[in-house]
């Protein structure tokens, strides 16, 4: 029996090459795009999962809400971690982390890393894979370890165990003991640092007091193994509150709260301060599965509509093997079977392009390490063989079932009137045409976006701006003093804070109003280089009178709005109800934080000379990268002891600019994907329909009706369909589109008719050109043949 059902499933996929061809190719593409899927959630479901602990480590953070709504934050005080160590039970573990940029130096090596500084028994908790060494042995301040990729820069060959380094903050410098180095990180990893040492070495280096509730750490870790454990905590928490606003006032703790690790890095996107890394974006992730989902299902339906369009021309076969004693059982199997075989074909397709497509789906971005490997466990495997029988059911069971339903005297007397599913297979093809239209028009609308956030007015220049920051403001004016003269800069400034970089948050008075506002703090020649307009009013005065950095403040239109003011100059801002300012002039809107979040409302400080850390350069877009090359050979003759720390301020927005043109190619490519699928199911659907109405034709044909009255009576149903799936899919596109970019960003493009009517025009057309097209081969036909036809 075996045999004989591999024979037929042969012989008849061998008749039919074409609709085989188009099934395999469909479930192929599909099959992979699932694939992708599957990675994209592993890799972020998998983030932390090779600390052992990560489902009983839990990660302190805290909620502000000074001026409004409260407000999440990834950091925590740095006497937090003590006091709660052995003051609340339940609680097994307590490392402190925080992270920080340093020069590392060994003899004429020299790199900038991010360096990690934790308590003694942060291996303790954590799992990072050592090369050599012992993690442990951070417990000795004198110690540091290092990754796999720092040890080759600074050693290259050499054995970096006992070896001493030198790293630098500001005009202080400490040398270390290398005790072990560590494989380099995971991108699937909360931690970022290229050295791990003391946090005793931290508080040195930056002269902080460890007891102060003044200081802070980037993050408090706690580990429980009682989850029951974790509301009786929180609780405990409260009574830390008080403590830390007695000593902060200006910037008061609402609340701390508690998180699993395994939840850190989707939440993390969204809190201030936070100096982990975040996960991955979920724009991302919600992205592979909607096109995964969407592709198959399409992929699926189209194997119906070719299955149940293929079986019409094995209705004789199934009447016979009946009479010969072949029961409904056998028919299902039979059908099921061969496409059990098509799935499994196009499964193998699938695995054979998924590789590149994964690269394709990672290559933009940064920290999405995808890579395929059939290794990758148990749970792979899983994975594939539920998702071929998924696959193969889904788009199987209706028409093998559909096939066998019918009686083998009205097969064999000829009396069936196969209708190919009847309402069924239309309702399957509206929703293919509705699921290709979202998708065309979802990739007009980014395409529209990408093309507007490429022309936003940002408010200041983004795209003519290099900033260099420094950790000794004696070495920033040596370095301004050199360049300042070069013909290719245009402008240069200082600041300590600066636009998608750094700022900090106060608490401003006006009267009884009270709100939390972002502070900048600038120097000589910031708002000429970064290109910020003056509204109204004076800026700060370029000579740095006393009194315009004690009293004076500069505003954005943001906060004139939200204070409600008429007149802004000479209103009066309190900080912490000591600290009086007035402001001089109103700045216009700008970009703090990119597109992802709404304009803030922001202060400008007049600070100090030697409290500027970032040297601003203006220069024309064409000359950028000429201009880096000159600050950083100025910067390597002045500065030893430094790593140069210069980048280009469009890099702020690379994130979100990748985001949305990868989306547009993902949008494409499931809307080109779609259409072909849709397109490959209507022309089975009008075949099918064709081939019932041939002797119909024929007649028409020979009574005088002209090729127009043909083809628009066979396509008038089809049209009728295609019109409803693009027509509804148009807008449900355009309402998915706009809910994601108000999801993804703050400032995006507004729907237009032209993001719904183009694609319902250009799916009408394609569609009346595929129909017309078969409908003029059938009524060319000569119409003896026609009328024989059986």
């Amino acid at each position: 029996m075996f045999k004989h059902f591999l024979k037929t499933t042969f012989r008849n996929m061998m008749r039919n090459k074409i609709f085989v061809m188009i099934n395999v190719f469909g479930l192929g593409i599909a099959l992979a795009c699932a694939i992708v899927g599957y990675f994209n959630y592993k890799l972020d479901s998998d983030f932390d999962s090779f600390h052992k602990d990560r489902d009983i480590i839990y990660k302190i953070s805290m909620t502000n809400n000074a001026s409004g709504p409260s407000y999440e934050y990834g950091l925590t005080p740095m006497s937090l971690g003590p006091a709660i160590e052995n003051s609340i039970s339940g609680i097994e573990e307590v490392v402190r982390y925080t992270p920080d940029y340093n020069t590392v130096r060994y003899e004429e090596n020299i790199a900038g890393r991010n360096v990690g500084y934790g308590d003694p028994n942060f291996f303790e908790m954590f799992d990072i894979p050592m090369l050599v060494g012992n993690g442990n042995s951070i417990s000795d301040p004198k110690n540091i370890i290092i990754s796999e990729r720092l040890a080759e820069i600074l050693f290259a060959e050499k054995e970096a165990l006992g070896k001493t380094i030198t790293f630098y903050k500001g005009n202080e410098n400490m040398t270390l003991i290398v005790s072990g180095v560590f494989k380099d990180l995971p991108m699937i990893s909360s931690f970022n640092f290229g050295a791990l040492t003391s946090i005793e070495n931290y508080i040195k280096l930056n002269k902080v007091e460890e007891h102060s509730w003044g200081n802070w750490v980037g993050a408090t870790f706690i580990k429980v193994s009682d989850a029951q454990r974790i509301p009786i905590i929180h609780e405990h928490l409260k009574g830390f509150v008080a403590l830390q606003n007695d000593a902060n006032k200006g910037f008061p703790v609402e609340s701390f709260f508690i998180e699993r690790m395994k939840d850190i890095p989707h939440s993390g996107r969204n809190m201030g301060y936070y100096w982990l890394r975040p996960g991955i974006h979920p724009a991302i992730i919600y992205l592979s599965a909607t096109m995964g989902f969407i592709i198959l299902l399409l992929a699926c339906i189209n194997f119906m509509n070719t299955s149940l369009a293929i079986s019409s021309r094995r209705l004789k076969e199934v009447g016979i093997s009946k009479v010969l004693g072949g029961i409904r059982r056998h028919t299902i199997f039979q059908f099921l079977g061969e496409n059990i075989i098509l799935c499994f074909i196009a499964l193998f397709f699938a695995l054979t392009i998924s590789p590149f497509l994964i690269d394709a789906w990672s290559t933009p971005f940064a920290n999405l390490d995808l890579n395929m490997s059939f290794l990758n466990g148990l749970r792979f495997w899983i994975f594939l063989v539920v998702l071929l029988i998924l696959t193969a059911i889904l788009s199987g069971a209706y028409p093998s079932i559909y096939m066998a339903r019918f009686s083998p005297v009205k097969i064999l007397k000829g009396s069936i009137k196969f209708k190919s599913g009847g309402w069924f297979s239309k309702i399957l093809l509206i929703l293919q045409f509705l699921l290709a239209t979202i998708s065309i028009v979802a990739a007009v609308i980014f395409i529209q976006n990408a093309y507007y956030q490429s022309n936003f007015d940002l408010g200041y220049e983004e795209e003519n701006l290099i900033v260099v920051s420094f950790q000794d403001s004696s070495n920033l004016s040596a370095v301004k003093n050199q360049i300042s003269q070069n013909p290719l800069i245009n402008k240069v400034g200082v600041a300590r804070e600066h636009i998608q970089y750094h700022n900090y948050l106060e608490s401003f008075k006006n009267a009884e109003q009270e709100r939390e506002v972002e502070v900048l703090t600038v120097g000589q020649g910031y708002f000429e280089t970064v290109g910020i307009e003056l509204l109204e009013g004076r800026s700060f005065d370029r000579e740095f009178k006393e009194t315009d950095r004690e009293k004076a403040v500069m505003v954005n239109e943001k906060l004139v709005e939200e204070y409600g003011w008429k007149e802004a100059v000479g209103q009066q801002l309190r900080l912490n109800d000591t600290t009086v300012y007035n402001v001089i002039g109103v700045m216009k809107n700008f970009n703090l934080h990119g597109f992802e979040t709404v304009t803030s409302s922001v202060v400008f400080k007049l600070g100090l000379k030697e409290q500027m850390r970032l040297l601003i350069i203006n220069a024309n877009a064409d000359n950028l990268v000429e201009v880096n090359k000159v600050i950083k050979k100025e910067w390597e003759q002045i500065i030893i002891n430094e790593y140069y720390s210069g980048f280009y301020q469009s890099e702020r927005l690379l994130e979100e600019k990748t985001s949305n043109k990868f989306i547009i190619q993902v949008m494409i490519f499931l809307g080109f994907i779609s259409l072909i699928l849709s397109l490959s199911g209507l022309y089975t659907m009008v075949s099918l329909s064709i081939i019932k109405k041939t002797k119909e034709i024929g007649i028409r044909k020979v009574l005088g009706v002209s090729m127009r009255s043909l083809i628009r009576k066979v396509s008038r149903e089809f049209i009728i369909m295609v019109l409803i799936g693009s027509i509804a899919g148009a807008f449900v596109g355009a309402f998915l589109s706009i809910m994601l970019l108000d999801d993804i960003s703050a400032y995006h493009v507004d729907l237009s008719i032209i993001s719904v009517i183009i694609p319902v025009l250009f799916i009408f057309i394609i569609s009346m050109l595929t129909i017309s097209g078969k409908v003029y081969i059938a009524a060319n036909r000569n119409p003896v043949e026609s009328l024989k036809y059986e």
